[in-house]
């Protein structure tokens, strides 16, 4: 029941996320949004500040962090609500949840299954490479069913 509402879950969010799959949201102006924007409004950087109840020297030191990319999320929403902006925020994973999901279960389950391969090589017992595959495809089904604990964790 659990997994059926995480991949419910993974799907919901796939389906909100997808719009801005492959689009190229990364690159931001060379001077960041924030000073883009205000130069493009014809906004100084007084103005600005005096809209956020900041200083002039803060609004620039801001920008300076914002294209350093080290400014933090409250500080760059309090300057966008300043623009006329909302800031968006977002994590956008480069393919579907569930696509890394199997990713995830396929490297667990090779590793595992390797593991074991070898041993069983080592007492003389070896495996084809084809049944070692369908081992991995079995196993990375399993993991899928049941993630476990250490379903992230590096073997």
């Amino acid at each position: 029941m659990k997994e059926n509402f995480l991949e419910l879950k993974r799907k919901q969010i796939d389906e909100k996320l997808s719009l801005f799959r492959g689009k190229n949201l990364h690159e931001v102006p060379r001077a960041g949004w924030v000073k883009t924007i205000r130069t493009a409004l014809g906004m100084s950087s007084e103005v600005l500040g005096k809209r956020v109840g900041i200083t002039q020297p803060a609004v620039i030191q801001l920008e300076a962090s914002e294209e350093a990319d080290t400014i933090s999320l409250s500080s760059l929403r309090k300057l966008a609500s300043g623009l006329e902006c909302d800031l968006v925020y977002a994590l956008v994973p480069r393919t579907s949840l569930n696509d890394i999901m199997k990713q995830q279960a396929l490297r667990r389950a090779r590793t595992l299954v390797q593991s074991a391969a070898t041993s069983m090589e080592l007492e003389d017992q070896g495996v084809s490479d084809k049944e070692i595959s369908r081992q991995i495809e079995a196993a990375a089904t399993n993991l899928l069913i049941s993630p476990g604990t250490g379903f992230w964790n590096e073997i």
